[in-house]
């Protein structure tokens, strides 16, 4: 079994992923309206969105394989699984004059991202020694009855 990237750096590939994922999604779509013909119901524009249709299962597959590993992280860290509704999401299922918005709402998108953003701090790793504050390192080394007093005073 191969050795697994630490979090931090499966937080990075998995933003590159879904970035490539919904670029292909909307690369896809941009495709379909353009090459979109009135035909009747159930005929499929394929033939022209095979190079799109490629970059799209390709991104997919890889966005796929990276979702398990994803959920788990969010459930470690508390957060919602937005990676379900994401990879379930389909194209082409209504034609553009019928409905403008893409397939991945802004409400998804928004969620993946603000998940990809609280995974990316949940899994920073900071050395020991770097604290926020900087003075917590002084603030340790005063005796116990001073630091009482200035939590008071």
């Amino acid at each position: 079994m191969m050795d697994a990237a630490p979090d931090r750096e499966f937080v990075a590939e998995l933003r590159a992923a879904t970035d490539a994922f919904m670029a292909a999604v909307d690369a896809w779509e941009a495709a379909y309206r353009k090459y979109y013909r009135v035909t009747g119901p159930g005929t499929k524009v394929s033939a022209d969105l095979t190079g799109e249709e490629a970059a799209y299962a390709a991104s997919r597959k890889r966005l796929a394989e990276l979702a398990p590993r994803a959920r788990g992280l969010c459930f470690k860290h508390g957060l919602k699984d937005p990676w379900t509704v994401l990879l379930r999401s389909s194209l082409g299922q209504y034609a553009p004059q019928d409905r403008a918005e893409s397939a991945i709402s802004r409400a998804e998108r928004q969620q993946v991202n603000e998940c990809l953003i609280l995974l990316a701090e949940a899994c920073a790793e900071f050395k020991p020694g770097d604290d926020e504050a900087g003075g917590a390192k002084e603030a340790d080394r005063r005796p116990w009855l001073r630091r009482l007093r200035d939590f008071f005073y």
